[in-house]
């Protein structure tokens, strides 16, 4: 028996849509946070590079929240496999992985297009902006990996490795990023929630990891 079935059908569908809508929900709160919560830099912008600048923190936080999602749709916890099933999970996880390619990519693309693209100088105030740059060029990489990994044959224990070890190394570098980027998560609300789910990743990430170990 699968662990679908083990629960049925009405109650499963009750708790798929309580999981989504909450996963839209808080979607929609951290869509909301470079509105109600202004970075001292946004005051400064006029015109298109304010649009460019709110909507590169608003493709930013959803990729945080997207790296959140991956960690738990590939944590294999009871009740989500009970409610979606393995098969589902895994879809969800390749087309999360996708979504999250592609906002890691736009998501600098946005920063830069309100500075008019001016490159950054190696001044240490600028040290969170260059982690950032590292945690998108491994999540590129693993997406990279993930897409080449039978087209090159490599062994999927070997592949499974690695794309563990470079999730794990953007879950360690992603909060330095996060929160001190922008003054927006330096205080309040925005940096209380930030630090609960960074350290919800950090959790699910290493009971992955145990749970290798032991198995």
């Amino acid at each position: 028996m699968s662990s679908a079935s083990t629960i049925s059908t009405k109650p499963r569908i009750i708790l798929g849509t309580t999981i989504v809508v909450l996963a839209l929900l808080l979607l929609a709160c951290g869509w909301v946070v470079p509105f109600k919560y202004e970075s001292f830099s946004i005051l400064y912008k006029f015109g298109m590079e304010k649009a460019y600048l709110r909507s590169g923190k608003i493709v930013g936080i959803t990729t945080a929240l997207l790296i959140f999602y991956q960690m738990l749709l590939a944590s294999q916890l009871t009740i989500f496999e009970q409610v979606f099933s393995a098969k589902k999970l895994f879809f969800l996880h390749r087309l999360n992985g996708i979504a999250i390619a592609v906002l890691v990519i736009v998501h600098p693309l946005f920063i830069k297009a309100s500075e008019n693209f001016t490159p950054y100088t190696f001044a240490k105030k600028y040290y969170p902006e260059f982690l950032g740059i590292g945690v998108l060029c491994v999540l590129l990489a693993l997406s990279l990996a993930a897409v080449l990994r039978n087209l090159y044959k490599l062994p999927y224990k070997k592949w499974l490795f690695q794309h563990r070890f470079g999730a794990t190394l953007v879950l360690l570098v992603l909060p330095a990023h996060v929160l001190f980027v922008s003054e927006t998560f330096k205080h309040g609300i925005p940096r209380k929630l930030a630090v609960i789910i960074l350290g919800l990743n950090l959790l699910l990430i290493s009971r992955i990891w145990l749970h290798r170990i032991i198995k």
